[in-house]
């Protein structure tokens, strides 16, 4: 019985929505159900704030029917749910209780922490976590400080690129930045930035085989597919195993020392009120 009144339902959604979209103010229409399960109505009123500004009436559709029917499935399933569990399962004023105490101190934690925290972390302070906790980070993958080009394969300064994109020398460098600025599709230098090798290795045309074999054995990387070539000059390399280089690990290591900072706040709250509590005799333990 249940499938077969939903079935119904569902049948209805879209000249329902089309009464929605078009239908003019008044009272009757606006008490005009878009859904009933059993004896449980769905009116317009009720979902006026699912539609963002300016959707076409398509569109507007669309997020109608959409939510009518999760809204039918969900009745449903609360129907089902209420029909088949004991008084003591459908008992659950505990959780509800529970969770709504939970959601007070977790909001009241957020605006207190919002209130107070420093986010100002210095290198020093970075520097100091990374050596005090060094056996924490090892490299998990292979990263590595390069140089990408993509550059088509008809331009006429490939030649030119292929001199100069392995080199180290500063006027090299700045000939090639000024060569690729004007002719290539994709360039990025990571000269002093640590990066994984698989988010490189996935602007190329196809992977590399033994990755870590050919980076210790090689610095260079040439490809080419139909219409492009490839070039990558390796500038240092770490492996999977080695301590993670310091400035791989600046970012994670700010989050941590700032996600601690707010654990501090909190314990220290927690404290105080306890605190506080204790000497005016707030409470009794027996």
């Amino acid at each position: 019985m249940i499938y077969k009144q939903k079935f119904k339902f569902i049948l209805t959604l879209s000249a329902v929505a089309l009464l929605f979209i078009s239908c003019n103010k008044g009272t009757d229409k606006e008490q005009r159900p878009l859904a009933v399960v059993y004896d449980t109505y769905l009116y317009k009123s009720d979902i006026t704030e699912i539609f963002p500004q300016g959707l076409s009436k398509g569109d507007s559709i669309k997020i109608l029917n959409a939510y009518v029917d999760q809204w039918v499935r969900h009745k449903l399933m609360l129907r089902l749910s209420e029909e088949n569990l004991t008084d003591e399962q459908k008992d659950v004023k505990k959780q509800l209780e529970d969770y709504r105490s939970s959601l007070l101190i977790f909001k009241y934690e957020q605006e207190f922490i919002l209130q107070r925290l420093d986010t100002a972390v210095s290198y020093d302070e970075i520097k100091a976590f990374y050596n005090n906790n060094i056996s924490n980070f090892t490299l998990n993958e292979s990263v590595v400080k390069a140089l990408y080009i993509k550059v088509r394969k008809d331009t006429p300064y490939v030649n030119k690129i292929k001199e100069l994109y392995n080199s180290s020398k500063e006027e090299d460098i700045k000939a090639l930045d000024n060569i690729v600025y004007q002719v290539a599709d994709k360039f990025d230098y990571f000269g002093d930035k640590w990066l994984p090798f698989n988010l490189l290795q996935r602007q190329l045309p196809y992977p590399l085989e033994n990755v870590d074999e050919y980076l210790r054995n090689s610095h260079s990387i040439e490809m080419e597919d139909g219409n492009y070539k490839y070039f990558i000059n390796i500038r240092s390399a770490m492996f999977k195993g080695q301590t993670s280089p310091l400035e791989f690990e600046e970012v994670n290591i700010k989050s941590i020392i700032i996600n601690k900072r707010k654990q501090k706040l909190i314990n220290d709250l927690e404290n105080k009120v306890y605190n506080d509590a204790f000497d005016h005799k707030k409470f009794k333990t027996f």
